[in-house]
């Protein structure tokens, strides 16, 4: 996915990107404050500054200020640039704005909104390319958590055509308001229009939000995920309240105070958990030992409550495997389960949060089960079958077939089916690696894409 491939942008952007390097490299040396938090992103992060493409403006002073009184300079630091994506973050990450004598202990991650807006990426590619920027972090600054903040609400409203996102500040003669531009205005016209959810980008929004709290589950206390987007909305959800955000994409000033006011309880709580492990799923989590969990726990990266065993259990795998298992299961972006090939029907004992959030089916309804409850009326036979012999003779599998969402939308499971096996070699388990795709998506794709994805 070209979201998830650094890339450089020219003129201003270096200048803010150097700037950035530099600021890096200064934090805690010679008298100067450590960066405690950074906060990485695009033009809602740039806000933090005060600046549009590193100028400063008076209708963004106020947002600079509202920064600074949830998280003082003197502990923390705001690199973003208007209009980037993640795979302009991905190449500052990659090159200098991570240089830090002493790393930040928290690293809040806002990106993702331009990759749906303005290039019209797919949820998919958006959240590869936000992972991406994740592993970076995470491997150049060793200790360091990751806090996501998801992509926020935005406009236009659904049904409305594409159009470009606007500057990160504009007047008050916004649609619906008696201004020069709108001498006629139709307030409730102008509301419904403008700030009305769920809006057009909402669907892929969600589907990446989704992706991100998975990734955030599984990855042992290294990242965390706080959901915000509810900070921005009417109380039933059916709209963004103008008064936070104007334009329907930056938050206003108060807006970043209501933003701020879910982030810093969560930026608190993630910098003061246990050290991260490789991956929640080992140890006592990974054996589904309820004891061990906590009761309802008090982890930032599901939302306050602890992933525990709604996972399964790997208990029943090999211990010399159990442990590069459970970290392809926490990384992996793919939907992931392990089956018992030693019980009857082979059911599913362990799923990772990507199988639940691209399958749309809750651990009740999928933990016990064989996986056939993917397949329906467009799922081939003869797959099938080849499927099931291999199983039969111990061996891997490779194939493409028909699957279906929860709510009945075809998906294209590019599976991986492998074997695992006990001291003895004896097959105990599979674990199921799927790649699923809208079969729509497939098909709206260049062919070139189209080939790509069958590979």
């Amino acid at each position: 996915a070209h979201a998830g491939i650094p890339e450089r942008r020219v003129d201003m952007w270096e200048a803010l990107h150097a700037t950035f390097c530099r600021e890096a490299k200064e934090a805690g040396t010679q008298g100067r404050p450590r960066c405690r938090t950074l906060f990485l992103g695009d033009s809602i992060t740039e806000a933090c500054r005060g600046t549009q493409f590193g100028e400063y403006y008076d209708e963004l002073a106020a947002r600079r200020r509202a920064f600074e009184d949830f998280f003082p300079l003197k502990e923390a630091r705001a690199f973003g640039i208007s209009g980037d994506r993640t795979q302009n973050l991905l190449y500052r990450v990659c090159n200098g704005e991570l240089s830090f004598r002493h790393p930040p202990s928290v690293v809040v991650l806002c990106i993702g909104t331009n990759n749906l807006g303005r290039d019209n990426d797919s949820a998919e590619d958006t959240f590869l390319g936000i992972r991406a920027v994740v592993l970076e972090i995470l491997q150049r600054l060793p200790g360091t958590r990751v806090l996501l903040t998801g992509i926020l609400p935005r406009g236009p409203a659904a049904g409305s055509p594409p159009q470009m996102p606007p500057t990160p500040f504009e007047s008050d003669a916004y649609v619906g308001q008696d201004s020069p531009l709108n001498p006629k205005p139709n307030p409730k016209e102008g509301f419904k229009r403008k700030y009305s959810q769920p809006g057009l980008h909402t669907p892929a929004i969600v589907a990446v939000n989704d992706r991100l709290k998975a990734l955030a589950s599984g990855s042992g206390g290294s990242v965390g995920y706080v959901e915000c987007g509810y900070a921005f909305l009417t109380t039933d959800g059916g709209a963004i309240r103008p008064e936070l955000m104007r334009d329907v994409l930056h938050p206003s000033a108060e807006g970043m105070r209501a933003w701020f006011a879910v982030l810093k309880p969560a930026v608190d709580a993630l910098r003061n958990a246990p050290a991260p492990r490789d991956s929640w799923y080992e140890g006592p989590r990974a054996l589904g030992d309820a004891a061990s969990l906590g009761g309802d726990g008090a982890t930032v990266a599901n939302g306050g409550r602890d992933p525990g065993a709604h996972n399964g259990s790997l208990e029943s795998v090999s211990p010399g495997v159990r442990l590069a298992l459970s970290r392809l299961i926490a990384w992996s972006p793919h939907a992931l389960c392990v089956a018992d090939a030693t019980a009857k029907d082979q059911p599913i004992v362990f799923a990772n949060d990507n199988f639940y959030a691209q399958t749309g089916y809750p651990p009740r309804e999928v933990l016990g089960r064989n996986c056939r409850f993917l397949q329906g009326p467009g799922t081939d036979g003869e797959t099938v079958r080849a499927m099931r012999e291999a199983i039969a003779r111990g061996e891997e599998f490779h194939g493409r077939l028909m699957n279906y969402h929860k709510n009945g939308t075809s998906l294209v499971n590019s599976l991986v089916m492998s074997p695992l096996r006990d001291e003895k070699g004896r097959v105990t388990h599979f674990i199921g690696i799927q790649r699923l795709a809208p079969a729509k998506s497939l098909d709206d794709a260049p062919a070139e894409y189209q080939f790509r994805a069958a590979l």
